[in-house]
């Protein structure tokens, strides 16, 4: 897939999704120390949110908070 490509071509494909990891990783972080938490305990939401990447993010967004 990367075949002929060098390190920097490859480096700014990937940078946008990069990007928005880290983005959408740093807020559900930051979410998870504002918000009431349900299913599990605060130290399981943020495993999930770090080491299931882009899904574990979006779990907690839509199931893992209690909204007001």
């Amino acid at each position: 897939m990367f075949e002929g490509m060098d390190l920097i071509e490859i480096i700014k494909l990937l940078a946008p999704i990069i990007i928005v990891e880290v983005v959408l990783v740093s807020f559900c972080l930051y979410r998870l120390t504002r918000d009431r938490v349900k299913f599990l305990p605060r130290w399981a939401w943020a495993l999930i949110i770090l080491f299931i990447q882009l899904i574990g993010g979006i779990a907690f967004l839509l199931i893992g908070r209690e909204r007001d």
